[in-house]
């Protein structure tokens, strides 16, 4: 069974973190530091770094990538190319490094299984020679990989084509209460606001990434306790300061994904890196479902399969016709527990209801990360011996066909 020509539309992606550097500047340090699952791999193998995340940026050379605007030379730039160099070794058997390796070696002929001392030069200026023409160059990767379709997760797309924007709700979020002194107020403002960024940006989804943040609870306020919270907030705080007004939003939320018909994409399980927020517990979807059973008319796209909760993902799906499993990001935490993820979704679920994105922060990882989870797939199929056709079909579903048909896009 060969499932390496379907192509994908890929429901998550964060590309828009690479364009903080200028194209002349990009190199092999800077599609490294991109990799945040793999940095964040390296940050834990020092318990020097206990208590600190992947982007504090004592714990990496993103400190000095950013002071220098992204274009690092002499002592700094050889440091931070010792930096990445003296700890690959101990990250060379996680399913994060064996995702960067594939994309190095099929995009930029890496020869040796771990980037060295000895290949760091040559496969640095393969890449410089390459984001001579940024944009031509990821569209390349893209079509190399077989995304046909992208979903781009901040605003407005910088690079044109494929992509499609996503809405986070994030952005209202972060909004200073001003005036909004009650729930029929703070309901007129968001509205208001979804609706232009509708009219504006004609968004494939909105998306919460409220688990970075605090728990997926969602509770239901009344509107006492939101004009009591509204009031309590300084005029200079942001909405996301106040719990019970957060969850009214959260709900506004929900509500504007039926109006404007599109599906609600959620962060769940561990968050990005190794980040300490909060405790993961929090994270874990299963807290959602009350939230979820008060919105059935809301479709929600369950991100990262609530890892390493995935069970509970995959329960709520088989018990929710309105929510999907997205296995984003899974395979590159743990290719063994995304199959097994997979395996008994696909034992409990309709197929239809489960789907992919990738979760990457440059088109390099977008690759790579996709070519690992092909492979998981693959495996997962042929392990079920339901014949090749029927397997093949179950590919298109997962791959293609499901996000399709929830988000509403044709492939070409």
């Amino acid at each position: 069974m060969d499932i390496s020509g379907i192509p994908v539309i890929d429901t998550h992606e964060h590309l828009e973190n690479v364009y903080r550097w200028k194209p002349e500047d990009v190199g092999l340090l800077h599609v490294l530091m991109e990799n945040h699952y793999l940095v964040a791999d390296i940050v834990a193998a020092d318990p020097e770094n206990a208590g600190r995340s992947w982007l504090d940026t004592g714990t990496t050379p993103r400190r000095a990538l950013d002071e220098a605007a992204g274009a690092l030379t002499g002592t700094e730039y050889e440091k931070a190319v010792g930096w990445f160099i003296d700890r690959l070794p101990l990250v060379a058997q996680t399913s994060d490094w064996k995702s960067e390796q594939a994309a190095l070696s099929d995009l930029y002929e890496l020869g040796d299984y771990l980037v060295t001392s000895g290949n760091w030069r040559a496969l640095d200026e393969r890449i410089r020679e390459k984001y001579a023409d940024r944009d031509s160059w990821y569209l390349q990767i893209l079509e190399r990989a077989g995304i046909s379709r992208l979903f781009w997760c901040y605003g407005e797309p910088k690079l044109a084509g494929p992509s499609l924007p996503v809405v986070p709700v994030s952005g209202f979020l972060q909004k200073k209460r001003g005036e909004v002194s009650s729930a029929g107020a703070l309901a007129g403002k968001f509205r208001a606001w979804a609706a232009e960024k509708v009219e504006s940006l004609n968004p494939v989804a909105f998306k919460v990434g409220t688990a970075y943040a605090r728990g997926i609870d969602f509770l239901e306020r009344s509107d006492g306790e939101v004009d009591a919270a509204l009031k309590k907030l300084g005029l200079e705080k942001c909405f996301a300061e106040s719990q019970a007004v957060s969850d009214r939003i959260h709900h506004l939320m929900a509500e504007a994904s039926v109006v404007h018909n599109t599906p609600l994409q959620v962060h769940t399980g561990i968050l990005a890196g190794n980040g300490f927020s909060h405790p993961m517990a929090e994270t874990y979807v299963v807290n959602m479902e009350a939230f979820i059973a008060r919105n059935p008319r809301t479709r929600f796209d369950i991100f990262h399969g609530s890892f390493p909760q995935w069970g509970e993902a995959v329960s709520l799906v088989r018990r929710y016709p309105n929510v999907w499993l997205n296995a984003c990001w899974v395979p590159t935490l743990s290719e063994s527990i995304c199959e097994n993820m997979l395996a008994a979704a696909l034992d409990a679920c309709p197929v239809n209801k489960i789907m992919w994105g990738g979760d990457s922060h440059s088109p390099e990882m977008a690759y790579g990360v996709l070519k690992l989870f092909r492979g998981v797939l693959q495996r997962v199929l042929e392990e079920r011996c339901t014949g090749e056709a029927l397997a093949v079909r179950s590919a298109e579903w997962i791959l293609w066909r499901s996000a399709a048909d929830l988000y509403g896009l044709d492939v070409d």
